[in-house]
């Protein structure tokens, strides 16, 4: 997957330019790569509901920018395990900080900002049905607090926008050659067209609610 030079979406804005791997990359991020909340996604061009869980998520001890990562997917009654892959490729910094709604942490010390960008890929069991591969491009916002220590950044989680914790990539059958988009995240779901149509928070188009949407009736 391309687009980790240049990412396509509004909240890369405001970062620095240098790549920050070597001064981040010890920090162990295996629990802020754990959602605090439900992941959204969706799969396929019509916005097919997806449900993403992981199990388990741990700091590879030989490969200190990778995490091996286990979970389940679930569309429709069709359940399966997955075991894969995420490998951080950047630790990017905001230029400038946020320190919350009416800046209620600007006494807080904090070090520093950003945003890490990885690449996942993530196989499901084989022996298990309508299974593939799922890879593509993750983000995690984090922030250095005054100790030093590394946090899942959800400073801003008052706002109307935001997001965390995004995956965007494509789903592939084994044996098929063809891929489908596949994105989900926690709050909203990246490139996700016309299905969210929340102003507040996340929200379904009555269009999709037959395509596993159907809990999110108003």
């Amino acid at each position: 997957m391309d687009g980790l030079e240049n990412p396509k979406d509004t909240f890369f804005d405001g970062l620095k330019s240098e790549n920050q791997l070597t001064k981040y990359i010890e920090h162990d991020l295996s629990e802020l790569l754990m959602p605090r909340t439900e992941f959204f996604g969706y799969i396929g061009f019509d916005y097919r509901r997806i449900k993403v869980s992981i199990t388990s998520i741990n700091k590879n001890e030989n490969i200190p920018n990778q995490y091996t990562v286990s979970g389940k997917t679930t569309v429709f009654n069709n359940t399966c395990d997955f075991e894969g892959t995420i490998t951080f490729e950047q630790f990017r910094e905001f230029v400038n900080m946020n320190y919350g709604l009416d800046s209620m942490y600007s006494n807080s010390g904090f070090k520093s900002q950003g945003v890490v960008i990885g690449k996942y890929l993530f196989s499901e069991n084989a022996r298990q049905n309508h299974v593939g591969v799922f890879e593509g491009i993750m983000t995690l916002w984090w922030y250095v607090d005054k100790n030093g220590t590394i946090k899942y950044n959800d400073l801003s989680s008052y706002s109307d926008s935001y997001k965390n914790n995004q995956y965007v990539g494509t789903w592939s059958e084994y044996g098929k050659s063809s891929e489908r988009p596949c994105n989900w995240g926690e709050h909203r779901i990246p490139f996700s067209g016309d299905l969210d149509i929340g102003a507040g928070e996340f929200s379904v188009n009555p269009k999709y609610y037959s395509k596993g949407w159907e809990e999110f009736k108003k």
